[in-house]
């Protein structure tokens, strides 16, 4: 075939097959337009692989005002959060979650102390949910949550979170909390444990929060990320909210790209509307007062590192709930290597 890797003889299509060869050359892939261009591939399948360099071969004019961090920084506290959820269990009427939420403190390039909560151990059921939070959460989000398990534990994610978040938000003034990823509102988070709550709560105690993205599904990003790139310096941003906006109208924070160090790469970093203070002067604070490993703030990657599960965790929480409860294990059996199996 002109686009297919063959790993088996081709044979005379008998009839009452389908002609591959002819699905073949009536598919338009523009393949003939790669000859010579620059592409890196994604050997892991997933969307956090980045390019190295720059993938045009000629610099294109930037649409964008380099900015620059504020010259004068002052000491504060930055807060990083981040939190884990995984599915440990299933029954006939429902699924067993468990989740862990991790805040991480720092001030003048200095790790001050951690907090670690969890495991917590949730057991969702349709009726649970219906009767518990059917009053805070509109019925189909109710029903997707109760249905779909990757939509149960992005819940439990995001109510530990906002937890964490608006906890930090009451009890530090002057701070900068910092959230793993966007920041945006979701239809899964109930009206106590809201963006629009952490906003209010922040903007009580004059704290800012920021929202760092390691990468981007949006190409006028990682665009972005890419030209401030080739710049070649450090403590400098572009702010690509409108661009943005021309996709998502309705998103309400301030889209920035962002590089905090000399050799570090450039990430996204959304400010939130109810910030006080220029978003120069909030970067510079916090590239002041966060230790930047590789660029990055320090505080979310201790975060992620405290909330993520190893399997010992998880075969603990499974046989303490083995022996509170008196479970009766059922054998289980991995489905796709049962019915693919193995080439070699």
């Amino acid at each position: 075939m002109t686009n297919q890797l063959s790993i088996v003889p081709l044979r005379e299509i008998t009839p009452g097959l389908v002609d591959l060869e002819s699905l073949s050359s009536n598919l338009d892939s523009s393949l003939s337009k790669l000859a010579g261009m620059k592409v890196f591939f994604r050997s892991d399948y997933s969307k956090e692989s980045v390019p190295l360099e720059n993938l045009e071969s000629s610099p294109r004019t930037c649409p964008y005002e380099i900015r620059n961090f504020s010259p004068e920084s002052r000491d504060r506290k930055v807060i990083g959060i981040d939190s884990s959820c995984a599915l440990i269990g299933e029954t006939k009427d429902g699924s067993i979650f468990a989740g862990r939420v991790a805040v991480v403190c720092a001030t003048k390039s200095k790790i001050l102390t951690y907090y670690r909560a969890g495991p917590f151990v949730f057991y969702l059921t349709m009726k649970y949910l219906s009767e518990e939070i059917r009053n805070v959460l509109p019925s189909r989000a109710v029903r997707a949550i109760a249905s779909d398990t990757s939509l149960a534990e992005r819940y439990i994610r995001i109510r530990l979170e906002r937890s964490a978040q608006i906890f930090s938000a009451q009890t530090n003034n002057d701070s900068i909390i910092l959230i793993d990823g966007a920041i945006r509102s979701s239809v899964l988070e109930t009206k106590e444990f809201s963006l629009r709550q952490l906003e209010r709560t922040a903007e009580g105690n004059s704290n800012a929060i920021l929202g760092i993205g390691k990468t981007s599904c949006l190409k006028v990003v990682s665009n972005a990320a890419n030209l401030l790139q080739s710049v070649g310096k450090s403590g400098n941003y572009f702010d690509i909210t409108e661009s943005v906006k021309v996709f998502s109208p309705s998103f309400e924070s301030r889209v920035l790209v962002a590089r905090f160090s000399q050799n570090s790469r450039v990430f996204r970093v959304d400010a939130c509307r109810t910030n006080s203070e220029e978003d120069c002067q909030v970067l510079s604070d916090l590239k002041q007062n966060d230790v930047m490993f590789r660029g990055y703030p320090e505080t979310l990657r201790l975060a992620h590192h405290l909330a993520v599960f190893d399997s010992s965790t998880i075969s603990s929480t499974r046989s303490f709930l083995s022996r509170k409860y008196g479970l009766i294990h059922i054998p289980s059996d991995d489905m796709r290597a049962t019915i693919l199996g193995k080439l070699v």
